[in-house]
């Protein structure tokens, strides 16, 4: 890539720096040229008005009064070679006395605008087709009869404008030079300033899918530190996240081959028999696997469902959690399954309104209440609450099981652990599905003892969108 290629091209480093370094320079030159005109005019301008002054006094030091009393002007042949040392510009003048009674030169030469004084006046003016810069004032003359004479010096511009060109291009080529440096140590500065971020784009390149290790901190500048570091973070949960995925995947193969081989070997086994009991004991046998197997793949449909990456907040809307929990409970409290177990639902009689997914909340509270009934003996009671307050709303749902040794209470959250000694066939999806719900609704969840220190509380609090409405 070449100078005009970034320059010109896409928006990197170096051209915005060249573009934010090098434009002020150019406004600062153009400011200088302005600046340095406006000197180099006023430097002439002196010059040519000191040269002017001088003029007068030589051509005032030319007047005599002759022996009949007239004045005479008479310019000597030295003071003639100073007038016109300069080539270059034409000088006219203008001698004459204070009631015009004698008068040298050329008589048509400009007044000034001002009045005349002993101080002089400098002006511009046109005389003969021409600019000039004029001077006129009274200078006092005791060899003459009024002692006051009217001197009027005008010189045209060339040596003038000469200076003033001269001026400028002393300031100018050394300002060039240095922009045109400051951007060629800017590019080059830039270049090797950007080299180590090069080599890291190198190392990123050229790394496989796989190959998550943190980037070197110390081998950038400071500026870009937080930023290698900010990448390092996420790359360090990225891989946290494979990790878990992997596991996962290694877990959900594990626990579906179990019901898929036991599905095998009863079909293997009930194709070979030719006994019509054996057969049905066989087919009853597959109806379990299977049923184990479909409550599995349902189980990481929602799971993968609840990860906080596959949620939209279009998929959220406000709603009333006392009607969806009263929904949920009824319709597992109509399962034969379960018709042992006293399943009851409390409100404090509030609409207790959130803001979340109607569907996966569900699926969390239908997880909750399907670990109840199951661990449950037969003849327990399950009770599904919901209270709200100004700031949160409580889901709970409790039973008066065997509970959770406190030793488990957070491994239970991992997914496929189940605690050893239920003779229950869940497979160990149910509470982690109802964490990463609850994560995803930036809920809490609490697994507590039940009343009486017997039995199991799971709570989980959600922010309130509204103040509690009695019905």
């Amino acid at each position: 890539m070449n100078l005009m290629d970034s320059w010109f091209g896409s928006d990197t480093l170096r051209r915005q720096l060249l573009r934010w370094v090098l434009i002020p320079m150019l406004i600062l030159l153009l400011l200088n040229v302005v600046l340095a005109y406006k000197f180099g005019v006023g430097s002439a301008n002196r010059n040519h008005d000191r040269f002017l002054y001088d003029v007068s006094w030589i051509l005032r030091d030319q007047l005599r009064t002759n022996q009949e009393g007239q004045v005479e002007f008479n310019i000597h042949s030295g003071a003639m070679d100073m007038l016109s040392e300069d080539k270059k510009d034409q000088l006219y003048y203008s001698v004459s006395g204070w009631q015009q009674e004698y008068h040298f030169g050329n008589p048509d030469l400009p007044a000034p605008p001002d009045q005349l004084s002993e101080t002089p006046s400098y002006y511009m003016a046109n005389y003969a087709g021409q600019p000039v810069r004029m001077m006129a004032a009274i200078i006092p003359e005791y060899d003459v009869a009024s002692g006051r004479v009217v001197v009027m010096v005008a010189k045209t511009l060339k040596l003038r404008d000469e200076r003033i060109v001269e001026s400028m291009w002393r300031v100018l080529p050394s300002q060039l030079i240095l922009i045109i440096f400051a951007g060629i140590m800017i590019w080059y500065g830039v270049g090797l300033g950007l080299r180590p971020l090069l080599l890291l784009r190198d190392d990123v390149a050229s790394r496989t899918l796989l190959d998550l290790r943190p980037l070197p901190e110390d081998k950038v500048v400071a500026e870009i530190r937080p930023l290698i570091h900010g990448f390092n973070q996420l790359m360090s949960r990225l891989e946290e996240s494979m990790v878990m995925q992997r596991r996962f995947i290694a877990d959900a193969a594990h626990q579906l081959r179990t019901p898929l081989s036991g599905l095998k070997a009863q079909t293997e086994l009930a194709l070979r028999s030719e006994d019509a009991a054996e057969i049905r004991h066989s087919l009853q046998q597959i109806h379990q696997a299977t049923e184990h197997a479909a409550h599995m793949a349902n189980q990481l449909l929602v799971l993968a469902r609840s990860e906080p990456d596959a949620q939209h907040r279009d998929s959220m809307s406000e709603l009333d959690l006392v009607e969806l929990a009263r929904n949920t409970t009824e319709y597992w409290a109509q399962r034969p399954m379960y018709k042992q177990i006293d399943l009851g639902f409390e409100s404090d009689g509030c609409e207790c309104r959130i803001t979340g997914n109607s569907m996966l909340l569900g699926e969390m509270l239908s997880n909750l209440i399907d670990n109840a009934l199951r661990y449950t003996q037969p003849g327990g009671q399950v009770t599904v609450r919901i209270g709200c307050d100004d700031a949160t709303v409580c889901m709970e749902v409790e039973d008066n099981g065997p509970g959770i040794p406190e030793s488990d209470h957070e491994r239970v959250f991992e997914r496929f652990y189940r605690v050893l000694g239920t003779n229950q066939d869940g497979c160990g999806l149910g509470l982690s599905i109802v964490r990463e719900i609850a994560y995803s609704h930036n809920a809490e969840v609490r697994l507590l003892s039940g009343a009486n220190g017997s039995g199991t509380l799971m709570q989980v609090i959600f922010r309130s969108t509204s103040s509690p409405v009695s019905f």
